[in-house]
This record gives structure tokens, C-alpha cells and sequence, in this order.
């Protein structure tokens, strides 16, 4: 019986936390100064429910931009970097489900004033960890070459990912993933020694 009452209270805490981070992305889209009253009202939530999770209305938007980083690196560190060049299309098409599980919240998300400081933060933080375990390895010929080729490859994900967020794109983003993944390893290939 207590088993079954903390899964409950788990799962409202995880719904009242996910109805949070909606409202803040929503109110995003309005481009004014987030509060946490605008945060309960448009979420339909009371204030203790909200400090139950967070202390300010800017920790929403550091959890939402943590998780997605957090999220990224735990597939890049799953993913050795080499089986990564040889084939990317296992950690895009994993950044691609993460986007599509709540679609419409990071649709939102990226179509706001403050989604091209972040998608930039997101992007060097890729290009960073990358590059860091690019230098270790003997296994990448021409490592100037590379790191230009992984700056356009990664900084061109993420523009069709705002893109097709956008409307922009009319395929996919599952096609636009196994078109980009192809034609990146159609190329970084010259780079990764066999």
C-alpha cells in the first residue's frame, strides 16, 4: 500500500514539474519578463506547488536547458567518439527522439527570442567535448580539417533542428536526421584513419 501511494506522489510531482516547465516555455513566447505568478496561473498550479520544485522563475528555464544538455551528453559519452564519425546516425537520430518526446515544448522552445543564445551555448558544448576527445585520438588524420568539418556539421543540425521547428522544413525531422547523418558521414570519413 505505501508502495503504490509513492508512486502516485511521484508521478504528480513529475506531472506539476513537466505542467511548470510547459507554462514557462509558453509564457516564452509572449517575450516579457517570466514570473512566478505567471508561471502557477497559466500552468493552473498554486504557488506552494511550484516552490515544491523550484525557487525562482529563472531556474525553469536552467532546468530546461540543463536537461537538454545533460540529455546530449549522456548520448555522446554512451557513444565513443570514433563509432560516432564512422556512423553519426545513432546519436542524431537520439537527439532527434529526445526533441520528438515532447515535440511541441521544444517546437515552442525554439522559436523564442532567447532559443539562438542557447542553440549557440548547446552547440559549443557539443563542438567542445568533441574536439577534447578528437585530441586524444590517433584515429583522426588532419585534426584542423576535422574540427572545421564538426563546426559545420554540428552548427548545421542544429539550424535544420530550428528550422524544421520553425515550419521552415517540409519533411520530417526523422528525414532530415537520416539526410544529414549520411551526408556528414559521407565526408568526416576522409578524416578517421582505419
Amino acid at each position: 500500500m505505501e508502495e503504490v501511494k509513492k508512486k502516485k506522489t511521484y508521478r504528480n510531482f513529475t506531472r506539476s514539474e513537466k505542467a511548470i516547465v510547459h507554462a514557462y516555455v509558453e509564457l516564452m513566447q509572449k517575450n516579457k519578463k517570466i514570473t512566478v505568478t505567471d508561471i502557477v496561473n497559466t500552468a493552473d498550479l498554486n504557488r506552494s506547488t511550484f516552490y515544491a520544485h523550484f525557487k525562482t522563475a529563472d531556474d525553469v528555464r536552467e532546468k530546461i536547458q540543463t536537461d537538454v544538455i545533460n540529455e546530449l551528453f549522456g548520448s555522446i559519452n554512451k557513444n565513443a567518439i570514433k563509432s560516432v564519425l564512422e556512423d553519426p546516425y545513432d546519436i542524431m537520430n537520439h537527439v532527434r527522439e529526445f526533441i520528438e518526446d515532447d515535440e511541441e515544448m521544444y517546437k515552442m522552445l525554439l522559436n523564442t527570442d532567447g532559443a539562438d543564445k542557447f542553440l549557440k551555448r548547446l552547440r559549443d558544448i557539443v563542438i567542445e567535448k568533441c574536439m577534447r576527445d578528437a585530441s586524444e585520438a590517433s584515429y583522426i588524420s588532419d585534426k584542423e580539417s576535422f574540427e572545421m568539418n564538426l563546426r559545420l556539421f554540428i552548427g548545421g543540425y542544429v539550424s535544420v533542428i530550428e528550422d524544421w521547428a520553425a515550419g521552415s522544413i517540409g519533411m520530417s525531422l526523422k528525414k532530415c536526421t537520416e539526410i544529414m547523418s549520411e551526408s556528414i558521414k559521407i565526408c568526416i570519413q576522409k578524416y578517421v584513419k582505419r
